[in-house]
């Protein structure tokens, strides 16, 4: 461990010494000035932070008190233009073409970025991050996934050793009919298909593991379902923990406004700011798991609304990473589903047969018709500008629907039929 943290102050040294050769001449004694490294070892035991972990704890926070001071920059990650890659819709979201190539029960290790039909695939590690990269790096891997398993549990359920028999992990996502009835009391819903991804495994290691997928929203996959367990070695704080994060980007690599980030991982312990809860949304909750210093959260089932960039090209983000200290060991599992309505942990939702609703003429002044051949209840007609904020909302009913509006600025609008609260048609309307 010595030698390994003489290599990495050596490396840091002559990163340092490269940036700055071109201007000034930087001593080690001048770049660590200010650095109170009794403050950082005196915290460390309250941080959960191992004697073999100590080493590469002092040589990240060097690297960050380096980068703040001189106002440093990590290069630029390598940027990839998603547009040129994404298709028309989503494919294979929910990992059930395994079943082509392979039986159920069962698993296949995945070696390659492109392995996964639908999927891009990547690893690397986080030990560059800095000491907050778990809650802040939102950049893309390049490198070969490793590790990472499409797992088909079967009717008894896939048993992870680290979380137990307590709760068996089924598939929540596929294009099968067939629920498991185990998963009703072990998962506290039916699960459908036979596959879903491991991102990551229990060796601790400063592993990162990353799945996405681009793809133009249209109006069948304008929900973009997904549901997700973390599962983290407990001892660390939140963004030292392993975590899985979930972004929402376009496919320049801007974050999507409006739409929710998801991560979780362990509970922070004391000394640690903040303390406790370590999910976002907050009210993910994490159990302890069978295995001592663990915690998970049972499955996370949640809908994304994409009505406001449809026709547009969007990035799905996964990323599963253990501490960056490689003390410490964080997976997490991953499973999903395209659809043109959302869909709930009880069952999907009535689907739209969009030749119910049609909408005209379109593009208008600002008043237009909403034409409904099918009984709906409660129904309403609700118009959304780019920002995501609800513009005008009215009751309408089966038969021709006069909508008025008043003001709307020129432009592109999104508009959803809603049925009970639920929106079972969407689609764009150009006001002009």
């Amino acid at each position: 461990m010595k030698k390994q943290f003489l290599s990495i102050s050596a490396l840091f040294l002559l990163t340092v010494s490269t940036s700055f050769s071109q201007n000034f001449s930087l001593s080690v004694n001048d770049s660590l000035t200010g650095f109170d490294e009794k403050t950082l070892i005196d915290a460390a035991p309250y941080r959960g932070i191992t004697a073999e972990e100590m080493p590469i704890y002092i040589a990240v926070h060097r690297r960050e008190f380096i980068k703040q001071k001189y106002n440093l920059r990590s290069a630029e990650e390598p940027k990839v233009d998603y547009s040129k890659l994404a298709v028309a819709a989503c494919v294979n979201e929910d990992f059930e073409e395994a079943s082509l190539s392979s039986p159920v029960p069962g698993t296949i290790t995945v070696t390659t970025p492109n392995a996964i039909n639908g999927w891009t695939v990547n690893g690397g590690s986080n030990s560059a991050w800095g000491a907050t990269g778990n809650c802040t790096n939102t950049s893309f891997m390049t490198g070969v996934p490793n590790p990472v398993t499409l797992i088909a549990p079967g009717w008894a359920g896939y048993v992870d050793p680290i979380i137990g028999a307590s709760y068996p992990i089924y598939s929540v996502f596929g294009n099968t009919t067939t629920t498991y009835p185990g998963a009703t009391s072990a998962n506290g819903f039916n699960c459908y298909g036979d596959w879903f991804i491991q991102l990551n495994n229990a060796t601790p290691g400063s592993s990162v593991n990353q799945l996405r997928k681009s793809f133009v929203v249209t109006p069948s996959n304008v929900f973009f379902n997904f549901a997700f367990i973390a599962v983290a070695q407990t001892g660390h704080c939140c963004c030292d923990n392993g975590a899985i994060r979930i972004l929402f980007k376009d496919c320049l690599g801007n974050m999507l406004a409006t739409i929710s980030n998801y991560s979780v991982t362990a509970p922070a312990g004391t000394g640690c700011t903040p303390m406790g809860n370590c999910s976002s949304p907050s009210t993910i909750t994490s159990f302890p798991a069978s295995s001592v210093g663990w915690a998970y959260n049972k499955w996370e089932y949640t809908s994304i609304d994409l009505s406001l960039w449809m026709g547009q090209c969007i990035v799905v983000q996964v990323t599963a990473v253990d501490c960056p200290y490689s003390g410490h060991g964080g997976y997490a599992y991953f499973d999903a589903q395209c659809a043109p309505t959302k869909i709930s942990p009880t069952g999907i939702n009535s689907i739209s047969n969009y030749a119910n609703y049609k909408l005209y003429p379109n593009p208008n002044s600002g008043n237009f018709y909403i034409e409904i051949n099918k009984e709906i209840n409660n129904g309403e007609l609700e118009l959304k500008n780019i920002l995501g904020q609800t513009i005008h909302r009215q009751s309408v009913k089966k038969g021709n629907n006069p909508i008025k509006t008043e003001n709307l600025a020129k432009g592109i609008y999104n508009y959803s039929v809603l049925s009970n609260k639920e929106i079972i048609s969407v689609g764009k309307i150009v006001i002009e």
